[in-house]
């Protein structure tokens, strides 16, 4: 429920109900105090200052008690309208300081409607205070208007926690979602830097290639092609010369095919970091220099690894072979790579010999310590089935594929 709506609720329909039972002598007097009542609340409501709000709430907790001195208990809503507001607005002990003071003041003006005559006078306008027929003593009236206030005070403070910390979540959410943009903008910033690194790289390659074909290249076919003139004017006149010019075009055409190979060379992508970790080539070179039976699947939708991922996952491989070979005798061994959607799993199992790697210490040794601290060090685990086949698992967890640039 909107603040200010349930401040003047509290103020204004307590109020209206009350004007019906006053003679209607007394109405105007009354209906002047309300909006006393209404203009301090409002004063209140557009001041920004602490110190002035502070004032201006016990200003109104003053006039209510005044009101409740001279009209009854049922101007204890007039009361509970500003006490419900300054535990929201308030903060510290200052509005506890103000609550202190506030049921004070109600006491005393209960007090004093009770032990005073009924009867008040205004100049001319004289209004008669009925005593409240179901209250029959002091005591009930002062529990239940202090009951009242203490249940409002409570309800009020902690839906004035409970605003404070959704501000707070509020303004968490809003950082989170600037810090969000942020990401996303220096992202494409960095893809749009990469992107003139790559241009610039590929243009300042083909200003090398072209200046290599026409230094080097260029120049042994204009000097192949004058010799080839020289050549066709000197064999009808002398031969054995014509024809070491023509050997001399062959060898010259012969460079330039190996200028032309090696610069086509230094143009294809450099494969070996990556093939130098590829575990289907690490099967196959244990397959071919050692006779076994080697298996290589993958599972799921394969995509890029970041390197280090790639490196770990071939060292323990690499290691899993070497111990199922040396250890284990096995004679076919099986890799499977899965690829899920929060890691990777991957799979090394043999047909060697499980009492043979367990007798010799292959899970305590430093060669599994090495495998666990290095799968550790990227954040993944590995296990080890003893059962037959013996399997040495290694589980990666992946972050979002885009964001493998």
């Amino acid at each position: 429920m909107p603040l200010g709506f349930l401040q003047y609720g509290l103020l204004v329909v307590p109020a209206v109900l009350f004007s019906l039972t006053l003679p209607l002598h007394g109405e105007a007097l009354y209906t002047f105090y309300i909006l006393i009542s209404t203009l301090l609340a409002v004063t209140n409501r557009f001041t920004r200052s602490g110190a002035g709000q502070s004032l201006l709430f016990l200003a109104e907790i003053m006039w209510a008690s005044w009101l409740m001195a001279l009209y009854g208990p049922f101007m204890i809503f007039i009361s509970l309208s500003a006490l419900y507001v300054y535990m929201y607005r308030l903060g510290g002990s200052i509005r506890w300081f103000i609550l202190g003071i506030q049921l004070i003041t109600t006491n005393l003006a209960l007090y004093w409607h009770v032990a005073t005559p009924t009867t008040l006078s205004s100049g001319a306008m004289e209004v008669q205070m009925n005593t409240i027929s179901w209250f029959s003593d002091s005591v009930k009236i002062s529990i239940g208007v202090n009951l009242l206030l203490w249940m409002t005070a409570a309800l009020s403070w902690q839906g004035a926690k409970a605003a404070n910390r959704r501000k707070q979540l509020e303004h968490v959410y809003d950082e989170l979602r600037h810090k969000h943009y942020e990401l996303q903008e220096t992202r494409a910033q960095l893809l749009l830097f990469s992107k003139q690194l790559e241009d610039a790289a590929q243009a300042e390659e083909r200003i090398r290639i072209s200046r290599q074909l026409h230094d080097d290249i260029g120049h042994r076919l204009i000097r192949t092609k004058m010799m080839s003139e020289a050549a066709l004017l000197t064999l009808p006149l002398n031969n054995e010369l014509g024809t070491e010019m023509v050997k001399q075009i062959r060898d010259q055409l012969a460079a330039s095919m190996d200028d032309m190979r090696n610069t086509l060379h230094k143009l294809r992508p450099d494969f070996h970091a990556s093939d130098a970790y590829a575990l289907d080539r690490l099967l196959e070179e244990v397959g071919r220099d050692t006779g076994i039976q080697t298996h290589y699947e993958i599972v799921g939708q394969p995509h890029a690894l970041y390197p280090s991922t790639q490196i770990v996952l071939y060292k323990n491989a690499k290691e899993a072979v070497t111990n199922a070979i040396k250890h284990g005798k096995a004679t076919s061994i099986r890799l499977q790579l899965a690829f899920g959607h929060q890691e990777i799993c991957m799979s090394i199992s043999n047909d060697g010999s499980t009492h043979s790697l367990l007798d010799t210490g292959v899970t305590t040794g430093l060669g599994h310590e090495g495998m666990r601290q290095r799968t550790q060090f990227i954040g993944g685990t590995i296990e080890v089935q003893s059962t037959a086949p013996y399997t040495l698992i290694t589980r990666i967890p992946i972050t979002n594929k885009m964001n493998i640039l």
